[in-house]
């Protein structure tokens, strides 16, 4: 087993809000009070949502960290037709007081400026939000187990859709597994950063550190057993999210992580934990993938044919650099198949668009 089993609770991460201004240790800041202040009315209070699960959310006020519930009004959810997450981990909320009982109500939601979102499992052309407000996020990969390019690539162009600087992190980095951590180094498009880490011996964390965001929120993604909790205890030096046991045989992991969960470090940096997510479809393209693919499409720019497929054409600069062995023919393919799948998107949206149209009956 390479994950302890170790026991972290909801009481746990609560008591990390017993803060003397929770509401900065949020991340509470300028730009979160001009984004807030329109909805700060009649006695409104603000708040960060810290988690949410059946029943009612966690929220974070001035006071700390208090039980909660959406009621967010058709006039109160995001002005965003294509998302289905009208309140996520890490939104900036305005509450009111529940006059029945001691909870608050988050009623209305400040917009969204960098978000970590991926195509809804159950409605392909929506997005449902991961991570709310969230500058870095951390693509954990467990060295122990097969290496998956493409969720590594996803996980990326993901990222950057949002916003978001993606930070690739190996764990288990004290098996002493040279090849596999050359070959994940390999699959990492330029620019972005990637490091190493163990709980066992320490290794790795003082750099990572160092890389999260100051003041910010950093989200984790990843698979199940991945080792995203144990970054979040080892971060914050003591064990507050619960890790389970590996299997042997297969790496794999038991969900622990069952609700994402915002992770106070001080100064208003926080961790935002996500439980392993399966799916990491692909939603739209406003430029994540050619941030991800930097260096296809820095290629691309060489080719003969300005609208060149880097398939099959004649004077393609990507096939040429994929022959010559300074590419690897893995990411051209991959950059192919994500394109594909957001131009198949992209095309049932205008087939949507087109039958919404013709549905329309004239005014008499």
């Amino acid at each position: 087993m390479s994950d302890t089993d170790a026991v972290g609770d909801d009481e746990a991460v609560a008591d990390l809000w017993d803060l003397p201004d929770p509401l900065a240790a949020a991340g509470w800041d300028d730009a979160v009070a001009e984004s807030l202040e329109p909805y700060l009315t009649k006695g409104r209070i603000p708040a960060r949502v810290a988690r949410i699960e059946y029943g009612g959310i966690h929220l974070v006020t001035a006071d700390g960290r208090r039980p909660g519930v959406g009621r967010l009004g058709r006039t109160s959810q995001l002005d965003d037709d294509r998302s289905d997450t009208p309140l996520a981990v890490g939104d900036w909320v305005a509450t009111e007081r529940d006059k029945s009982k001691d909870r608050l109500l988050a009623v209305a939601v400040a917009p969204r400026h960098q978000w970590l979102g991926r195509r809804d499992p159950s409605r392909e052309l929506l997005e449902q939000v991961l991570a709310s407000w969230c500058e870095a996020v951390l693509v954990v990969h467990a060295l122990d187990r097969p290496l998956r390019p493409s969720r590594i690539e996803r996980s990326i162009v993901i990222a950057h859709e949002g916003d978001v600087q993606p930070i690739v992190v190996a764990t288990k980095a004290d098996l002493d597994l040279p090849d596999a951590w050359q070959a994940l180094q390999d699959e990492i498009p330029p620019g972005t950063p990637v490091v190493a880490v163990s709980k066992r011996d320490g290794r790795g964390f003082d750099e990572l550190e160092a890389l999260l965001p100051r003041g910010g929120t950093t989200a984790l993604i990843g698979e199940s057993g991945a080792g995203k909790s144990s970054i979040v205890n080892a971060l914050v030096g003591r064990e507050v999210l619960a890790t389970g046991a590996v299997r042997s045989t297969d790496a794999k992991g038991r969900h622990t992580t069952t609700a994402r969960e915002l992770v106070p470090l001080g100064g208003g940096t926080c961790l935002l934990d996500t439980p392993g997510t399966r799916e990491l479809g692909l939603v739209r393209d406003t430029g994540g993938l050619d941030l991800a693919f930097v260096d296809v499409v820095e290629l691309g720019a060489q080719c003969r044919f300005a609208d060149c497929r880097h398939n099959k054409e004649d004077g393609c600069a990507v096939l040429a650099a994929v022959a010559a062995g300074t590419l690897p023919e893995a990411r051209r393919r991959s950059y192919l198949e994500l394109r594909a799948e957001i131009e198949d998107l992209d095309q049932k949206r205008e087939d949507r668009e087109r039958r919404l149209g013709e549905g329309k009956r004239p005014r008499a």
